[in-house]
């Protein structure tokens, strides 16, 4: 495995103890919180709709916070899967995991701490049952966004440019797929050198593809379902 660098171990920590600081404020919360949640607001702040509160209900953000930790963690840690990757900590492929796997993690903590911040606003928005969820979240949400491209402009900054490697017809399919089980590395050069692809010789690169068509088909169609019930 790919030893994480100083700043994921912290990305780390800082995701699991905001999990753990917004399920106490919402587990305190509870019980202060109307029967009737309000969730819907008029244009003049007022609400003009309500659901029954439930342990679900009000610990919605933290059930978010963990599914984004759990699945861009696991997403992290494929990245850093690699045999005898500490054996090999000068070559550009660890270097690169160690990269994208820093930059997966710190996204999970810039929108974990949203959360926390969503958790904050929705359980004052319930209790004053006014003004929905007030004009900092929507910056924060600009601001995350912000920060999410830094984080990726960062990353891929760090990864350069990669040293094209001798050609080997029989490692690659149609083409531009490289596919070598005897290559430790899941990060790999292109053919020409220009960036960076994964090795299909090794089975984490089929479930690394398949966790990221997941996150792009299912994350939207949560969202729509949530903003259309």
């Amino acid at each position: 495995m790919v030893p994480p660098s100083p700043l994921t171990w912290c990305a780390l920590l800082v995701t699991a103890t905001v999990i753990a600081v917004s399920a106490l404020f919402l587990a305190w919360s509870y019980a202060s919180l109307p029967g009737l949640l309000a969730v819907r607001f008029a244009a003049d702040g007022q609400p003009n709709g309500w659901q029954y509160k439930t342990a679900a209900r009000v610990l919605l953000p933290v059930l978010v916070q963990v599914a984004l930790a759990v699945t861009l963690g696991g997403i992290g840690a494929l990245l850093l899967s690699r045999p005898h990757g500490e054996q090999d900590a000068s070559a550009p492929d660890v270097k690169a995991a160690s990269v994208a796997a820093e930059a997966v993690v710190l996204l999970a903590a810039i929108w974990v701490a949203f959360q926390g911040y969503a958790a904050y606003a929705l359980v004052t928005m319930w209790t004053l049952e006014y003004g929905a969820l007030g004009p900092w979240y929507y910056r924060l949400q600009w601001i995350g966004g912000v920060v999410t491209a830094v984080v990726c402009v960062r990353a891929q900054r760090r990864l350069g440019r990669p040293e094209p490697r001798p050609f080997v017809a029989g490692h690659w399919r149609l083409g531009q797929l490289y596919k070598n089980a005897d290559d430790p590395a899941l990060f790999v050069p292109t053919r020409n050198g220009a960036r960076w692809t994964l090795n299909f010789g090794r089975p984490v690169a089929a479930a690394l593809l398949g966790a990221t068509i997941a996150i792009g088909i299912v994350g939207p169609t949560i969202i729509l379902v949530l903003t259309l019930r």
